[in-house]
């Protein structure tokens, strides 16, 4: 019985031993994940109205526009405006006109 609870203790640390985890790199965004298309940035200007920005956020007036197309501009401008901070939405607001404001921080959660 000793003999058969050694040879399963050795077979699972040699199995656990065998067995790494390695760590999902970070996200960082390639260069071409950046450009807008020219078909989407013609509907983007028609759109989009950049109201306020600062240091550390930006606040788009949109309609016909879905939020994950607006993040796309918010996460370049956050990019190229701070040193790697992210952008995160902070909150969308609707307007009397029936767009809406859409404001982001860029912020470092580490």
């Amino acid at each position: 019985m000793k003999k058969i609870l050694f040879l399963f203790f050795l077979f699972t640390t040699v199995l656990s031993g065998c067995a790494t985890h390695n760590p999902e790199p970070l996200y960082t965004p390639q260069p071409a994940e950046r450009e807008i298309l020219p078909e989407d940035m013609a509907r983007y200007r028609e759109n989009i109205v950049l109201k306020q920005h600062g240091e550390n956020f930006v606040s788009y007036e949109y309609r016909n526009v879905r939020i994950d197309e607006l993040a796309s501009l918010a996460i370049n401008y956050c990019l190229d405006n701070t040193d790697g901070k992210k952008a995160y939405l902070r909150e969308i607001v609707m307007r009397e006109n029936h767009s809406k404001l859409a404001t982001f921080d860029c912020i470092d959660l580490q």
